[in-house]
């Protein structure tokens, strides 16, 4: 993010790189299984990482693990930050999207269910919805009501 850029790979890796120079910053964020999306927090403080390990994973930008892994039954399509970067929502082939807080990585609330794999999750701009699109040919508007906001 502004000096930073990240890559995922399916090697099991997500990487920051420096964009002045081109080069890696800091080890590897490794999961044990490919890493099919990565993304910054919108104050660059933190990363998320999505697995097809059945977890994502919140980092801090020093490459290490922050809370628990955000774990599912099935690999982990998406993660996105909340646009105020307290809560990491996910998209699992499971079926479901969890919303999860960003520091502990404790689940909150329930999941919100679809009928096949859910591919993508993202947090509306005011951070009071989330949308998700499934494999199930449906894409839902979900209302989160989200603790200490």
């Amino acid at each position: 993010m502004g000096n930073w850029w990240i890559t995922a790979s399916s090697d099991g890796t997500a990487r920051l790189w420096e964009s002045a120079t081109g080069k890696a910053v800091g080890e590897p964020l490794r999961h044990n299984g490919g890493v099919s999306n990565a993304a910054f927090s919108p104050d660059g403080r933190w990363v998320v990482t999505a697995s097809w390990d059945s977890t994502a994973q919140v980092w801090a930008a020093t490459c290490k693990p922050v809370g628990e892994a955000l774990r599912h039954d099935g690999a982990v399509n998406s993660a996105a930050f909340s646009p105020d970067g307290k809560w990491v929502v996910t998209a699992s082939a499971d079926h479901t999207a969890r919303v999860w807080e960003t520091t502990t990585g404790k689940l909150v609330g329930e999941p919100l269910q679809h009928r096949s794999y859910v591919w993508r999750a993202a947090f509306s701009p005011d951070g009071k919805w989330v949308v998700t699109a499934s494999a199930d040919g449906t894409a839902r508007v979900w209302e989160v009501k989200l603790a200490k906001r």
